[in-house]
C-alpha cells in the first residue's frame, strides 16, 4: 500500500503504557506546560488529554487511600 508506515508497537506503546501506569512519576506541571506551549492543535489536544488522565489518576489514588475523606 502506498503511504502506509509500519510502526513497531513495542517502541510506541510501551513508553505510553509505562507513563500511564506510573502516574506519580509524571511531572504534571511539565505536561501542562507542554500543553500550553504546543504550537500544533493536534499536539495540544494530546497533551491536554494526557494531563487530564494523569490528574484524574492521581486524584483517584489519593481518594482511595485509607482514611481519605472526600467532601462533596
Amino acid at each position: 500500500m502506498l503511504g502506509v508506515i509500519k510502526m513497531d508497537k513495542k517502541k510506541v506503546l510501551k513508553p505510553i503504557d509505562e507513563m500511564l501506569s506510573e502516574s506519580w512519576q509524571v511531572d504534571i506541571q511539565e505536561l501542562f506546560a507542554a500543553f500550553a506551549n504546543a504550537p500544533d492543535e493536534i499536539k495540544k489536544n494530546l497533551y491536554d488529554a494526557l494531563y487530564i488522565y494523569i490528574l484524574k489518576k492521581k486524584q483517584a489514588d489519593i481518594s482511595n487511600r485509607p482514611g481519605s475523606v472526600v467532601c462533596p
